[in-house]
């Protein structure tokens, strides 16, 4: 889940890889650090200060190939020392890591009885003393060569078990080399008055500023730079490969807080435009699936987290739209549904980043049952796209906060969009849409926000609970995760029925208890939030239409019509935002997260 960044090219290097590390903060903000030849030696600056107040200018030396690297802590604690990049006993070169080494102990104990020395408590460190000692054997006492680095660096790859991504700078050779298995990892190249610069990164949208054409890594792939040149050499064949440059997509890439205290408020408000943007796709665009899910006998949806929720929102509007099997199964618990899975069946996957790992195996394994897939991601040249049959780009630009809100909402209008045109519905559909927006901007204005501030205010504790029912169960779950993460307070979700089968007993008085209603379902919610208000509750309603048992009401975002299931879940964005400001918190960086789960 660590950010990666490498630049190598024009004499600015340091600053470039600082400025893509910030871009890459939201994968990992334990502490960060950069490596960079000076005197054909690795200097490293390392900090545990946030990155996106960093200042490059101390690093400002004028050199053309640095490495970067933003820490999202695995094995050994948050401090200096344990910080990437690691570097080589002799100076010679730094490496970055993300992933687990899964065998590390086995590895270190292994390297402690033949004396060699360790600075730190990480699994990384083990590869970069791997290295060197392999480094030693085969180039004989000779300064190393660039095969000689290239043949290190594979055969030590192969000795670690667990996803792993590994990039390394020389600097003597100004040599940059990087390999993938598992944990994301893309190229760049820009030509600039004949001279080429090279951008290796953990997503696109780091260095999307600077070019737009990309190399897509593949698993168990080797990627050299070096003199203007760049080779890909695959691991399993033992080929080298000719590199495929593709260009990607670089619209939305602006990734300042444009006036907003916080990305997470800035993120909340865009999606009036997001919304619009995730929107814009065809008919035809999304026919050939559409075809392939009413020959299915079975339709699954998937992801991990907040996309788990999102794919059984979209589930819900399949089974509202059509007559066909839809089975909502979280990516971590693949394994209990592996069995009934059967060749020609659809898997819909759910992602923002298209690299979460628990739904890549879900996805790798149910392809080896004849099972097709399609994904729905935000990051383009992801590895879950290259994976699949069918693939939708949620198009909501660059999401810096950990909590997906502006993704949440376009993957929503695509699932949709994708139940209406399973019902020939498509042309309405997009004229709610239209109709859904409409009111947005509005509901963003400052007046607007002040609801959610005195709502905030109100709320004490350490727990609160969400009813929703029908469409609005699940926009209570994605409530009840957005402010557990942003917050820290117990949020817990359930189906409004469930209330008399055990929830009750955790109401107290003063309980906070948001109820979701809206015309179809008023009078059975009404009639719990009664049964919760007799307990002593303080229950908040959003709603269209207030009544007197709500001690505080949010408003709907939109007006009722087909389509506001998608802007349900915009309320909780909001409150989410406001619980955790008024607690001191910084919502776009919560404690233990990181908004890219790339390891298992």
């Amino acid at each position: 889940m660590c950010g990666v960044f490498a630049y190598m090219g024009k004499n600015d290097s340091t600053a470039k890889v600082v400025a893509g590390l910030q871009r890459l903060e939201y994968r990992g903000y334990d502490s960060w650090g950069v490596a960079f030849p000076l005197n054909q030696k690795i200097e490293m600056f390392k900090s545990l200060e946030p990155l996106q107040q960093a200042d490059s200018a101390p690093l400002n030396f004028e050199v053309s190939i640095a490495l970067g690297h933003t820490r999202w802590a695995t094995h050994g604690e948050v401090n200096i020392t344990n910080c990437h990049p690691h570097v080589s006993s002799n100076g010679d070169f730094a490496l970055v890591h993300n992933g687990i080494v899964e065998n590390f102990q086995d590895l270190k104990s292994s390297l402690l009885a033949s004396s060699v020395k360790f600075a730190s408590d990480t699994d990384s460190e083990v590869v970069v003393r791997l290295i060197e000692q392999q480094l030693k054997i085969i180039s004989s006492n000779n300064p190393p060569s660039v095969a000689n680095y290239q043949t290190a660096f594979e055969q030590v790859f192969k000795k670690l078990k667990g996803c792993n991504t590994l990039v390394l700078i020389c600097a003597k050779l100004e040599l940059l080399i990087g390999i993938r298995n598992g944990s994301p990892l893309i190229a760049g190249k820009n030509s600039l008055n004949n001279q080429n610069e090279y951008f290796l990164a953990s997503d696109y949208f780091s260095f999307a500023e600077f070019t737009s054409q990309c190399l897509l890594i593949d698993e168990l792939q080797m990627v050299t730079c070096q003199n203007e040149y760049i080779e890909l050499y695959d691991l399993k064949s033992q080929q080298s490969i000719e590199p495929h440059w593709q260009i990607l997509q670089n619209d939305n890439v602006e990734q300042s807080k444009q006036g907003f205290e916080h990305y997470m408020l800035k993120e909340i408000s865009e999606q009036w435009q997001t919304i619009t943007n995730a929107s814009n796709v065809y008919p035809a665009e999304i026919g050939d699936l559409v075809t392939t899910m009413t020959q299915a006998k079975n339709i699954y949806l998937t992801g991990a987290g907040a996309a788990y929720f999102i794919a059984e929102q979209i589930a819900f509007l399949l089974r509202q739209h059509s007559e066909l099997n839809i089975i909502s199964v979280p990516a971590y618990e693949a394994s209990n549904h592996l069995p009934q899975m059967q060749t020609n069946d659809v898997l819909i996957a759910i992602s923002q980043s298209g690299e979460t790992a628990d739904t890549l195996r879900f996805i790798q394994q149910a392809k080896g049952k004849g099972v097709l897939i399609a994904s729905v991601v935000n990051m383009p040249g992801a590895m879950m796209t290259r994976l699949s049959d069918f693939k939708i780009f949620s198009q909501a630009g660059a999401e810096i906060c950990v909590l997906s809100t502006k993704t949440s909402s376009a993957q929503l209008t695509f699932g949709y969009l994708l139940a209406n045109r399973l019902m020939d519905q498509f042309t309405p559909a997009k004229q709610a849409i239209e109709k859904l927006i409409q009111p947005l901007p509005n509901y963003f204005n400052h007046d607007s926000l002040q609801d959610f501030i005195e709502l905030a205010s109100k709320i004490k504790g350490d727990h609160l609970y969400l009813l929703g029912q029908g469409k609005f169960l699940g926009s209570a779950k994605i409530g009840a995760l957005n402010i557990k993460e942003a917050s820290y307070i117990h949020a817990e979700a359930f189906s409004a029925g469930e209330l008399k089968h055990g929830v009750i007993a955790l109401i107290e008085k003063g309980t906070p208890v948001i109820c979701f209603v809206d015309d179809d379902n008023q009078d059975y919610m009404i009639s719990i939030a009664s049964e919760v208000k007799a307990r002593g509750g303080l229950i908040i309603g959003i709603c269209q239409t207030p009544n007197p048992i709500f001690d505080h009401v949010i408003t709907l975002p939109s007006a009722d019509n087909q389509s506001s299931i998608i802007t349900s879940i915009i309320p909780c964005q909001i409150l989410a935002y406001y619980l955790a400001t008024q607690r001191g918190l910084n919502p776009d960086k919560p404690r233990n997260l990181a908004k890219s789960v790339t390891v298992i």
